[in-house]
């Protein structure tokens, strides 16, 4: 008997580091809770002062050995989001920017994927897998992440032609879902001059 209790015991042990290690993975920079996938949050930014909420600017290098300036970006609108391959609302919600990557003419919308603090190994293996031809940004140090600190992952922001954030999301549904709203988003700042 002693032995089963201790082997409850070491299991319990063991459950309970898996979770305190995955709730301070769960962000992109080391500070932040785990990612509310249940239920969806989304922001709308008032843009009134530009300084406010202007997106951070950043350089990143892009899987396909190009590189992404956030700041050349401007008079595009930009959807930026911050993902990894271990999340599963993240990976779920990949086809939609695929999808919105083929709808938009590259001069109107850039769209970029930063995956937050993982091998550039570990990402350009799940491109290879996966056969995604939008853009994928590598933030081994999280460097990029910790100019858009969030409570968890997916975390994506749709950034209007002025580069101001418009609207942000956290958390993911299905696919056909964040077509949908990310789509809404994303032709109301083309809209906007």
């Amino acid at each position: 008997m002693k032995a089963k209790s201790k082997r409850k015991h070491t299991i319990g042990k063991f459950i309970g580091l898996a979770l305190t290690i995955s709730i301070f993975a769960c962000g992109c920079n080391g500070k932040q809770s785990a990612p509310k996938t249940e239920s969806r949050q989304e922001e709308t930014k008032d843009t009134e002062e530009k300084n406010e909420n202007t997106a951070p600017d950043f350089t990143a290098e892009v899987n396909d050995g190009s590189s992404f300036l956030l700041s050349e970006q401007s008079g595009k609108v930009v959807l930026l989001n911050f993902w990894a391959t271990w999340c599963g609302p993240c990976v779920a919600e990949m086809p939609a920017f695929e999808r919105l990557y083929q709808d938009y003419d590259k001069e109107d919308v850039a769209i970029l994927a930063i995956n937050c603090m993982e091998e550039k190994s570990t990402v350009d293996q799940f491109v290879a897998d996966s056969e995604y031809t939008f853009p994928i940004a590598y933030d081994e140090a999280g460097e990029i992440s910790q100019k858009y600190p969030t409570n968890g992952i997916p975390y994506t922001l749709i950034i209007g032609k002025d580069g101001s954030v418009k609207k942000t999301y956290i958390g993911a549904r299905d696919a056909e879902t964040q077509y949908q709203e990310y789509k809404k988003a994303v032709d109301a700042a083309l809209k906007e001059e």
